[in-house]
């Protein structure tokens, strides 16, 4: 997740697919909060970082700033994103007030079916999903960064990818602290890397992941880059594009020109409500994250959770129970608004909160497999009629599915 600030102008969150993993010991330090009267940049790497950094130096926005540490992020940080992959944003901003979500979320192509995954005997096929060329849907990274400059951006789109160009052509220098998203910690993914000639070249030297202190080189991602920068409708439309559906031909995957000419980003309604005094505004479906936060939050409910302690057992209790009641809604509700109705409203209703509630027993806890989503009928009465707390942003966004290339 990135986050960036710009003075008073704007503050925007990125969401990247990935999985956050922490020991008990680390997260248990606390670390008091950084304050900026200026400007600040958050993200996973220090590079990425400095990326978002530089572009307010120069004068740049919020946007600016959060398009290059994005770019950057996907050099210096592979295994953690890239612009093979998709996003959301959350934008606020404090001027006007207005709250605004893009989805610009991979896409599964054109030629997928609900069988793909699946042998002929109709059982799951090991890994199908996660490695190879079926595993691929149609990136939006690019068309979505995009969209968002050429709307809200100050300085230029060559400007803010130019700090990843310099990254990837130049090199950069890994860190000196394993993480769980350094090359070195990702054996189990050593196999399907050595398996790619071109993923083998890149991130290994004899056979092995490049180690701390080494300098990492990505120039084939510079040449991409460079394009992208010159012109990022070549992503979807040009010599990129080409390369791609060329490359998915050869190797049995589904994109085609089609899939990425037909790719837009979306602005949707962001999923808004009140918890106590707060007002919390996140990230609509197809994101299932907003709508969890807020049905976990209602379910904490006024439950004094400072007064327990940091790490206190009965917090920690109440708010997995929480958690696993959200996942379990999730598994039956939660899809893309696009293909299905999803019952925001209901989910997100305080007074369906207060009923799940009542399945916790804060003496035991209770099996993942025991939690089950909530019957249809019974979510149902739970509408908005029944909500009083509950509010959504009214869309000032542009019309969804607009070109993002002027």
């Amino acid at each position: 997740m990135l986050t960036v600030a710009k003075s008073k102008r704007a503050a925007i969150t990125i969401f990247s697919f990935t999985v956050l993993l922490y020991s008990q010991v680390a997260s248990a330090t606390l670390t008091l909060p950084l304050r900026s009267k200026k400007g600040m940049v958050v993200s996973a790497h220090p590079q990425a970082s400095e990326a978002g950094i530089s572009m307010l130096r120069k004068g740049g926005n919020a946007v600016d700033a959060a398009v290059a540490t994005t770019f950057a992020i996907s050099v210096v940080e592979p295994f953690s994103a890239g612009i093979g992959g998709g996003g959301f944003l959350l934008m606020h901003s404090e001027k006007t007030g207005d709250i605004k979500a893009l989805d610009f979320r991979e896409r599964a192509p054109l030629k997928a079916t609900r069988n793909m995954y699946l042998d002929a005997k109709g059982k799951v096929r090991p890994n199908a999903s996660i490695n190879g060329y079926l595993a691929v849907a149609t990136p939006g990274t690019v068309a979505g960064l995009y969209e968002v400059h050429r709307r809200y951006g100050k300085l230029s789109w060559e400007e803010v990818v130019k700090p990843a160009i310099a990254l990837a052509k130049d090199g950069f220098i890994l860190g000196d602290v394993e993480t769980w998203r350094s090359l070195q910690t990702n054996e189990s993914r050593k196999e399907v890397i050595l398996n790619n000639p071109a993923a083998r070249e890149i991130f290994t030297r004899n056979g092995e992941f490049y180690k701390l202190g080494d300098k990492l080189v990505q120039r084939d991602l510079a040449h991409t880059l460079t394009a992208i920068a010159q012109n990022p409708q070549s992503f979807y439309t040009g010599s990129i594009a080409r390369a791609i559906a060329s490359d998915m031909v050869k190797n049995g995957g589904l994109i085609t020109l089609e899939d990425l000419k037909a790719y837009k980003p979306i602005w949707r309604t962001p999923v808004c409500g009140n918890f106590r005094k707060a007002k919390i505004c996140s990230m609509p479906p197809p994101s299932s994250g907003g709508v969890h936060l807020l049905q976990i939050l209602n379910i904490i409910g006024d439950t004094d959770l400072k007064s327990l302690g940091w790490h206190h057992p009965d917090a920690i209790h109440l708010m997995v129970e929480a958690m696993k009641i959200a996942y379990a809604d999730r598994s039956e509700y939660l899809g893309d608004p696009d293909f299905v109705k999803v019952p925001v409203q209901e989910l997100s209703s305080p007074a369906y909160a207060k009923k799940r509630r009542q399945e916790i027993n804060m003496q035991v806890a209770r099996p993942s497999t025991e939690v089950k989503p909530v019957e249809k009928a019974t979510l149902q009465r739970f509408s908005q009629a029944n909500n009083q707390s509950l509010h959504f942003q009214i869309d000032l966004s542009p019309p969804v599915r607009e070109n993002f290339f002027p």
